[in-house]
């Protein structure tokens, strides 16, 4: 694997690739996630396929790549990386945010899409009945951002903020450092993490309030695979996606297939024990 700059109006863009003959796969993370992210997931993929994991714009690596950051944008963005490979087709897989990303993908740029693979993403989120739309976005990317004005003093004091997690501390194994690692950069008053709080709002409330984004992954023509959990982002029983979504969408679309993965939750889908069976799911997809 190595990181390219990939060119957009005005930036670029940080693509994590991995050359290969077979098929293509574009990987997306999470909405304060990054390239890294997917490093456990790509340790169990054939070694034929060429990789293209992106930090999409306002994370990492494209921590400096302009506005918009709706995910019609980043969407468009995987078209230009595409064609910067050039790659007529891929697959596209996108985890939580991502997931959003991909399935819209699929319906701007039906011809370039040969699979979608949501993993825990892409559907309805649900909400508490009662909120506002501007509550209900706070209430899923506040957590998200939590991070972002915090300083640390050495990379160890990142790494233990994230094994005090609720959805990590349990399942904590030392290979998940250096993927969460890399986000971070130094300041004059410690470490921080490369992250864009105006891009993480913006398409944090694209995901958590656009019933029609929500609806994109059932209108699909395309073949197209979800994959769901058991636990939640606080390792809390049910997942952010309901299996119950995921099979309502398949029931009302031949073209949709559901995978539930009810012993991990959010986050040690693809950084955990879950990583391999992810692998499998992209590997049966490409």
């Amino acid at each position: 694997m190595e990181d390219v700059w990939v060119p957009i109006e005005d930036g670029y863009l940080n693509v994590w690739h991995r050359p290969g003959d077979g098929e293509a796969v574009v990987l997306l993370a999470g909405l304060t996630g990054n390239s890294r992210w997917w490093t456990h997931v790509i340790e169990h993929l054939p070694a034929e396929l060429e990789l293209m994991a992106i930090d999409v714009r306002g994370r990492a690596g494209s921590v400096d790549a302009p506005p918009p950051y709706d995910t019609a944008t980043l969407a468009e963005d995987v078209r230009h990386v595409l064609d910067h490979f050039d790659r007529n087709q891929a697959t596209i897989a996108g985890y939580s945010m991502g997931a959003w990303v991909a399935s819209q993908f699929g319906i701007l740029f039906s011809d370039r899409a040969k699979r979608i693979v949501l993993v825990d993403g892409g559907l309805e989120i649900p909400a508490p009945p009662g909120l506002a739309d501007d509550k209900i976005a706070e209430a899923v990317v506040g957590p998200s951002l939590s991070r972002l004005d915090r300083r640390f003093k050495t990379q160890l004091d990142y790494v233990n903020y994230w094994k005090a997690h609720p959805a990590l501390t349990d399942h904590w194994d030392d290979s998940m450092g250096p993927p969460l690692s890399y986000e971070l950069e130094e300041t004059q008053d410690g470490l921080r993490a490369r992250l864009n709080p105006a891009a993480v709002a913006v398409s944090g409330r694209d995901i958590t309030v656009d019933r029609e984004l929500d609806s994109a992954a059932s209108k699909t023509q395309l073949p197209l695979h979800i994959i769901v959990v058991g636990r939640g982002t606080a390792d809390e029983k049910g997942g952010m996606i309901p299996l119950a979504s995921a099979l309502k969408a398949a029931a009302s679309n031949s073209n949709i297939t559901v995978d539930f993965f009810e012993d991990v939750n959010h986050y040690t889908l693809i950084l955990g024990d879950g990583s391999k069976r992810v692998a499998a799911a992209l590997a049966d997809s490409s």
